[in-house]
């Protein structure tokens, strides 16, 4: 196995100033796997999530200067981070308030004091499970602007992502990931995969979908990109959400 391919782990933030709350709430949720980051202040939480692109926020409302609700707007305001849900840790639970942070992007609300089973069955809900049985998708591609948001998509969706992290791959780590799909960008690939595209054939036991990454608008190129790939279907980047999940489906239920 190669260092580069890893299972990437849905990533959360936790927005929270209490000590006691931030421990409790860090150590149950990496009990479930989830990768956890932590900002003790609205500040901290805007920078963290601008910089780290995590996949859930929990937002603690009553934070030291700025307001859990303030840093929500601006969180939602930034095309970085708009599409991040974020789940509201709060005391505060008049109709008028809830429904002010519903009007400002806020996903759901938890009631402080809160059970975990709560914040569990909102982090299942917003990401999808995190069972390993889910479908396994391998991601090949060097840029990582594009790894970023295909793979918090997919994580959103309830798929398992596993990332080549500068483009490479062989053919030895994709039997060994067994992933039920493969999104592959031609021009990134290592040539030691070329061998292994044999056991990847619908003919082959091994068979595995793969969906070319292009960013040709050329019918000519694409043929021939996919053909070498062996490709099932292909998406022209820039792609959109919907996009991506429909090629996936359409190519898993083949």
């Amino acid at each position: 196995m190669t260092q580069n391919m890893d299972v990437v782990m849905p990533k959360i933030l936790v927005v929270e100033d209490n000590p006691v709350e931030i421990e409790t709430i860090k150590a149950r949720l990496k009990q479930k796997q989830y990768e956890v980051l932590i900002a003790k202040n609205g500040e901290d939480g805007i920078r963290l999530a601008i910089e780290k692109q995590p996949d859930l926020i929990f937002m603690d409302m009553i934070l030291p200067g700025m307001h859990g609700l303030e840093a929500i707007i601006k969180l939602k305001q930034n095309p970085v981070t708009k599409d991040i849900p974020i789940v509201a840790l709060t005391v505060m639970d008049s109709s008028e308030f809830v429904a002010t942070c519903f009007k400002e992007g806020v996903s759901a609300f938890i009631k402080k004091p809160y059970d975990f089973s709560e914040i569990f069955e909102k982090t299942k809900k917003l990401l999808g499970s995190s069972d390993p049985s889910q479908k396994k998708v391998m991601i090949i591609e060097q840029e990582s602007s594009i790894m970023t948001m295909i793979t918090m998509i997919l994580m959103r969706s309830g798929y398992q992502v596993i990332a080549s992290g500068n483009g490479e791959t062989n053919g030895v780590d994709i039997l060994e990931e067994k992933p039920d799909v493969i999104l592959w960008d031609k021009a990134d690939q290592a040539d030691g995969a070329f061998p292994f595209l044999n056991e990847l054939t619908p003919e082959s036991e091994t068979s595995i979908p793969i969906i070319l990454l292009t960013n040709s608008d050329s019918p000519e190129e694409i043929k021939m990109k996919m053909s070498q790939l062996r490709a099932k279907n292909y998406l022209s980047k820039p792609f959109s959400s919907k996009e991506l999940l429909e090629k996936i489906a359409n190519v898993l239920c083949d």
